[in-house]
């Protein structure tokens, strides 16, 4: 990775920890508020809002009409979709890192210093099923099969058993900031700050390794059958979950330090200096710029009903239409680093300070 990539890293590492560092407010019940305070015109109309964390750390996550996240003030939460009040809450021993995991009826969750563990709690009340030492944990968890991915700051990639949570096997790679993927024949795929690996998910046999086009440091999405991702040296590359090869690329303006998204053929992509990308794959990918904003972008692109939805550090959470024409805005708690979820009959937006905001269509 170049000087110049790596700064950057550093850069967003010291942006995010100035934000853990913003005061946190006593949470209240949820509350309607159907127009939704600061917004524009056109904006979605608002059921609930509560504030039920600190500052999540990771995207949230829906099973069975409830929301589960974890946050900087150690906790991860439940939240009620219909009302916005919490269900429960659990207290680990450190930040949480990454945000959680849901499978079925158990949420998975680690921790960073001072803590470094993996724990297993019950879905409908928060209780410890299980809990693992694997040392401070940033980056988010993977759930492949019954295989519970976990990447940790020195670099070590573990493999625990998602129901009771012992050690199969553990191998040292390299840091990695992103979630490992689901790979083909019963392998998943890590990307390092410099490499990329197809590792066997049974027996942590490294079947095949490649070179990353870059420093990735946003999770990964799926179009095409390819993995697509931003890079700190401002590219957009897609990558063959087979052979780890790039199939093609395409240079932004900065760099791209948040996931994209897709939507048929189209991939939106945004770059730190707030340019928002409309790009084609192809050989060559056509990248077009079809807006240029004056404010970081520091959330992952989400479409939802046509619309680019785009969070700021500045607390505001914009929808563009595809020709870059703002539709309608929305001001949350600063920064905006989750995306939306999406829901069936709307979504759900998450502000910088453990603020949800219910939105209907």
């Amino acid at each position: 990775m170049s000087k110049g990539a790596l700064s950057l890293v550093l850069l967003l590492g010291t942006v995010n920890a100035a934000c853990a560092r913003a005061a946190q407010t006593p949470a209240h019940p949820a509350a309607a508020e159907p127009n939704g305070a600061g917004a524009s015109s056109g904006a979605p109309p608002q059921m609930w809002r509560s504030k039920a964390s600190r500052r999540f750390t990771g995207q949230l996550v829906l099973a069975d009409e409830t929301l589960y996240g974890g946050g900087m003030d150690r906790k991860v939460v439940a939240v009620d979709l219909a009302t916005g009040q919490q269900r429960w809450t659990s207290r680990l021993g450190g930040i949480i890192g990454g945000g959680v995991v849901v499978r079925g009826d158990t949420v998975f969750a680690a921790t960073t210093r001072p803590e470094g563990r993996v724990s297993a709690l019950e879905g409908k009340n928060g209780r410890r099923v299980w809990r693992t030492t694997t040392g401070p944990v940033n980056a988010p968890l993977a759930l492949i099969g019954t295989t519970l991915v976990v990447e940790n700051q020195k670099g070590e990639v573990f493999a625990l058993n998602a129901a009771t949570g012992d050690i199969r096997w553990r191998r040292k790679l390299g840091v990695a900031r992103i979630p490992a993927v689901a790979g083909d024949s019963g392998t998943l795929i890590v990307a390092t700050t410099d490499s990329l690996f197809r590792i066997n998910v049974t027996g942590g046999k490294i079947v095949h390794r490649a070179g990353s086009p870059g420093a990735v440091v946003a999770p990964w999405i799926r179009h095409g059958g390819l993995l697509i991702g931003g890079t700190t040296d401002s590219l957009v590359v897609a990558v063959a979950p087979d052979s780890l090869t790039t199939r093609w690329q395409v240079a932004l303006d900065a760099p791209v330090l948040s996931s994209p998204a897709s939507v048929g053929d189209t991939v939106f992509a945004v770059s730190r200096r707030g340019s928002l990308y409309r790009i084609i794959p192809g050989q060559p990918p056509e990248a077009e710029r079809v807006a240029e904003l004056d404010w970081p972008v520091t959330a992952p692109v989400s479409v939802v009903d046509g619309l680019v939805l785009l969070g700021g550090a500045d607390g505001t959470l914009r929808a563009l239409r595809t020709d870059g024409t703002e539709a309608w805005r929305l001001q949350l708690r600063w920064p905006v680093e989750v995306g939306v979820l999406t829901l069936p009959d709307g979504m759900v937006a998450v502000g910088g300070d453990g603020d949800l905001h219910r939105y209907g269509r």
